[in-house]
């Protein structure tokens, strides 16, 4: 790393067990091998922007980064975020439960709406619950497998371009979630924060 990020940063890694840590240092390293990046505060990213009334409590960003690659041609933001557990009927669990997730957001050119694509699973189609989704592409055999929500169908297939449709297609985790509120993006896997969900959050969002 160009910059001692522990001790830069000491205080945004405070509320982090040592293997947490460990982690959120490695995923950083990795970052830096293909993109400069900045840590920022979440007030100077679009988060409070993108992120609404309804968002959920228990979800809360802790770092937030600025990347730009190296050419300075495309930006975008990272956040590693506290998602705290629950019991089955709501109420809070111990922190033991608790775990980081990685998620992201990307500026667009342009407003789109609100947009909401995700990947059909085995079980949904046997259900056939994406028949309410508005827009259908089961003529387009290439984007078939996934459901869009769009708040504007103009908006939305203006969205979906040949290039953004390929991207979406070439994600390699079905389990994805992306949402487009007005002119921010939001991409991320809802999983455990690991090296290969960072590189593959910042891969897509480079590419969108």
């Amino acid at each position: 790393m160009e910059l001692d990020f522990r001790k830069l940063h000491s205080a945004k890694l405070f509320d982090f067990s040592k293997g947490e840590e460990e982690l959120i240092m490695e995923v950083y390293e990795k970052l830096f091998e293909n993109y400069d990046l900045a840590v920022i505060n979440r007030e100077d990213s679009p988060y409070d922007k993108f992120k609404t009334d309804d968002e959920n409590p228990l979800i809360s960003p802790k770092i937030c980064y600025y990347i730009m690659d190296r050419d300075e041609q495309f930006s975008f933001y990272l956040f590693i975020v506290s998602k705290k557990g629950t019991t089955a009927k709501g109420a809070r669990t111990t922190s033991e439960y608790d775990s980081l997730q990685i998620w992201g957001l990307k500026i667009l050119n342009e407003n789109f709406g609100f947009i909401s694509i995700n990947k059909k699973k085995l079980a949904d189609k046997i259900a056939g619950i994406f028949n309410s989704f508005n827009i259908n592409f089961n003529q387009d055999s290439g984007f078939k497998d996934f459901y869009v929500l769009g708040s504007d169908p103009y908006k939305t297939l203006a969205f979906l371009t040949s290039n953004r449709k390929k991207a979406i297609k070439e994600i390699p985790d079905d389990d994805f979630s992306l949402t487009v509120k007005n002119d921010l993006l939001s991409f991320g896997l809802p999983k455990d924060l690991s090296v290969n969900n960072a590189l593959i959050t910042a891969a897509f969002l480079k590419e969108i």
